[in-house]
């Protein structure tokens, strides 16, 4: 797609026309879907969120510090449990001082 917009670019140029395509236009061929984050993560992506190795989440798990959806053959956490668990253990700024 990008190879298109440049040739097109390119021609348009070569040929000297004032018909030169908007910034907008311009913007919206170049500008990629937003990134949907996933409902949940497995064991590794978890980790990898955590930025910890896979032997701790599955720890947290046993721990109960982090909750997983057992229902598939795959252990599933939810986002949410990991958004809260930083929450939750993250040391709150002192804001008396």
């Amino acid at each position: 797609m990008k190879n298109n917009l440049n040739t097109g670019l390119k021609s348009v140029l070569k040929s000297g026309s004032a018909d030169l395509p908007s910034r907008e236009t311009i913007q919206a061929h170049l500008l990629l879907p937003p990134v949907q984050e996933p409902l949940a993560y497995d064991i590794k992506q978890s980790a990898a969120k955590l930025n910890t190795c896979t032997k701790t989440v599955r720890r947290l798990l046993k721990r109960g510090k982090l909750t997983s959806c057992r229902e598939t053959r795959k252990i599933l956490i939810p986002r949410e449990q990991i958004e809260n668990f930083f929450k939750r253990t993250c040391d709150k700024p002192n804001l008396d001082a």
